[in-house]
């Protein structure tokens, strides 16, 4: 796959958010491979580097104390054990505290420390950016602003550069400063938001605890910490100023926190010289071969596939997809969408057909057909005569097999889940994530886990369809039977599920029914569908 870029998040390093253990992206070949290159970087020039922070600096570094109960998605109906976790954060201007998303995420109680400080502070999260891994606090008691000086942002430091990390790392409770130097600065894979943005990779050890914490240069702000590599000595990353900045803002613009633009397209390099020879590209030319665009995207109605991608707003895309960084450095052409936001355009020099084109795209978001990451969301789920039917996203089959999944889950799942595009805006796999057995459904148990595609020959859009064709179905039932002076009289009634892979599940309308709430009583669970479905339900009745 080393011929092909893909425009979306599924190509990552085995990368641990540094304070959640939850946010372990799934590994690959690649990303071992990439381990074992990456290891043998040049060891760490910390011990010739001076280590003096300036006092003032060190106490706008705090340290975040949070409570949180993450949802189980393997049983969407209950949630895990409550955990406590710590992480840092520093002080910007506007009274605000940056941290890391996943040290924060699906929180009940977040409390600040100041450093040299015993008294822990109560913090509201008033905003979270879990794409780019960041997260604003607010603290309401003026007592705690007090002697806080807000940090500065840098920009992004240079090669071999001398950086140092403050943060609240395990191992103790107090501050902890330590230097390193920069070892490069490209696009990476963020293992809490599944995105791919700009990182720094730094060889300063950053270790649990430190996510949130600034990287300094020059008694100013470079980047925040929030990761590091596995199974390798002292690679770690932050995230740089452009990537900060550009979460700052958007959190102040007037509609929802929008995230990261995106083309919303596939390409392929072009270093062969028979494929651009093929593609009408003369001597000195380069670019990048489009070889699929998301239907969904404004992209879709100016791009074509097989178009050649040879410019992006005037700059230069390399055969490698590349563009020109800094002197003698190059990062993805996509470094150039970290400058904009959803609904500013962007301009495209084409190569159609040996011609010469250019066009101005709105941009707007990745439309992924999965979910790649659902964090501080409930979990979705329907049960019905056992069938137990939630979402295809990565967060259920990262829970079912674990950080292997794509090795591991089914391989139609995998394929969906990384290749598919959504067809429409409102489109979502519905899968059986498992049966609680019963009489009912005797015989199905080798239906789970299956991706569900018609209910009665009716093609089921999303979760909230199905909840409403099944809801549809049982109030349709009661009414005859009510006509009819009960259920026993009715004829039978039968209900057809149809599953991808060919097979059907039939179940007997009558029986689903009375079996559904002995189901849950057995089961010890509370309700049949979660919150959310049952308040579009509960409108759908509403509104008849």
């Amino acid at each position: 796959m080393d011929s092909v870029v893909e425009d979306n998040a599924h190509q990552e390093k085995e990368l641990t958010s540094i304070n959640s253990p939850l946010v372990t992206p799934p590994s690959t070949q690649k990303s071992e491979d990439m381990i074992q290159k990456m290891s043998l970087s040049a060891p760490s020039s910390s011990a010739f580097l001076s280590t003096n922070v300036p006092k003032e600096l060190l106490s706008s570094v705090v340290k975040v104390f949070c409570i949180k109960t993450e949802p189980n998605h393997s049983m969407p109906w209950q949630m895990k054990r409550q955990t406590s976790s710590t992480g840092s954060g520093f002080v910007i201007e506007g009274r605000r505290i940056i941290t890391n998303a996943h040290c924060i995420a699906y929180h009940t109680s977040v409390r600040v420390r100041k450093h040299g400080s015993a008294q822990k502070f109560v913090a509201k999260v008033s905003a979270v950016g879990h794409p780019c891994d960041l997260a604003i606090l607010t603290v309401e008691d003026e007592s705690f602003w007090v002697d806080l000086e807000p940090l500065v942002f840098g920009g992004i430091p240079n090669l071999q550069e001398a950086v140092t990390t403050v943060g609240y790392p395990t191992g103790g409770d107090n501050i902890c400063v330590t230097k390193g130097v920069v070892s490069r600065v490209e696009e990476t894979y963020y293992s809490h938001g599944c995105a791919r943005l700009l990182a720094i990779q730094v060889d300063a050890a950053i270790n649990s605890g430190n996510s949130g914490g600034p990287a300094l240069m020059g008694g100013k702000v470079v980047g925040v910490c929030f990761e590091t590599l596995t199974n390798a000595e002292n690679i770690g990353y932050i995230i740089p100023v452009p990537v900060i900045e550009h979460f700052l803002v958007d959190v102040e613009r007037p509609a929802p926190l929008r995230g990261f633009c995106d083309l919303g397209i596939q390409v392929q390099l072009m270093e062969s010289d028979v494929l651009r020879r093929s593609m009408g590209m003369v001597a000195g030319q380069t670019g990048l071969l489009i070889n699929k665009v998301a239907p969904l995207v404004n992209t879709a109605k100016l791009v074509k596939r097989d178009d050649v991608l040879t410019e992006i707003d005037g700059i230069p895309v390399g055969n490698d997809g590349t563009i020109p960084f800094r002197d003698g450095e190059r990062v993805s052409f996509r470094y150039q969408l970290l400058r904009k936001f959803v609904g500013d355009k962007v301009t495209l020099t084409l190569l159609r057909d040996k011609a010469v084109v250019k066009v101005d795209v709105e941009l707007g978001t990745y439309p992924y057909l999965c979910p790649v990451q659902q964090h501080d969301i409930m979990p979705s789920y329907i049960i019905f005569a056992g069938f137990v039917f939630q979402i295809l996203a990565q967060p259920y089959l990262h829970s079912e097999w674990s950080k292997d999944w794509k090795k591991k889950a089914p391989i139609k799942m995998v394929e969906h889940h990384i290749y598919h595009l959504k067809e429409f805006e409102d489109q979502e796999m519905v899968v059986i994530s498992q049966i609680l057995v019963s009489d009912t459904n005797v015989g199905y148990s080798s239906c789970s886990p299956s991706l569900v595609t018609s209910v009665n020959n009716q093609k089921i859009r999303n979760l909230r369809h199905l909840a409403i064709v099944l809801n549809e179905i049982k109030s349709d039932f009661e009414k005859k039977s009510a006509e009819i002076d009960g259920a026993d009289a009715l004829p039978s009634e039968f209900l057809r599920l149809e599953l991808e892979d060919g097979r059907i599940v039939i179940l007997d309308v009558k029986e689903a029914i009375e079996s559904s709430h002995e189901i849950l009583k057995q089961q010890n669970i509370p309700y049949n569908m979660s919150l959310d479905l049952r308040e579009e339900i509960s409108n759908q009745g509403k509104k008849e």
